[in-house]
């Protein structure tokens, strides 16, 4: 059995990890393991995330028109659409553009993570 802290910084971990190898390599192998990480990072943040839902799933999908796995990964496609847009050779304008995207992202995710997070009785 894992400790607490390893296992709940685990997806954390596989997402950092992926978009470490996204940003600085160009090899082929480096860039499909640094996407395999940062996808499987992601799908587990999000199963874990759906777990530990204490709102009424059926009342909040009434208020999007979004579907909900789309609302789930939306966070992380911005975070790779920016990344993305990161390794092309654009203008630096265009790039700091992007950091708001980035920056709406987190918030996304630390929003999600505190209404979500069950309080366990010790």
């Amino acid at each position: 059995m894992l400790p607490r802290l390893l296992y709940e910084s685990l997806p954390l971990l596989y997402i950092l990890t992926g978009l470490f190898f996204l940003v600085i390599t160009t090899q082929p192998l480096l860039l499909f393991a640094g996407l395999l990480l940062y996808t499987c990072g992601t799908l587990i943040w999000v199963m874990r995330s759906g777990n530990r839902r204490t709102d009424n799933i059926r009342y909040a999908n009434k208020r999007r028109m979004t579907p909900e796995w789309l609302y789930e990964l939306q966070p992380f496609i911005q975070i790779g659409l920016v990344l993305l847009l990161w390794r092309q050779p654009l203008a630096l304008w265009l790039q700091l553009l992007s950091l708001p995207l980035v920056a709406w992202a987190l918030i996304c995710l630390q929003r999600r993570s505190h209404s979500r997070h069950h309080k366990i009785p010790h």
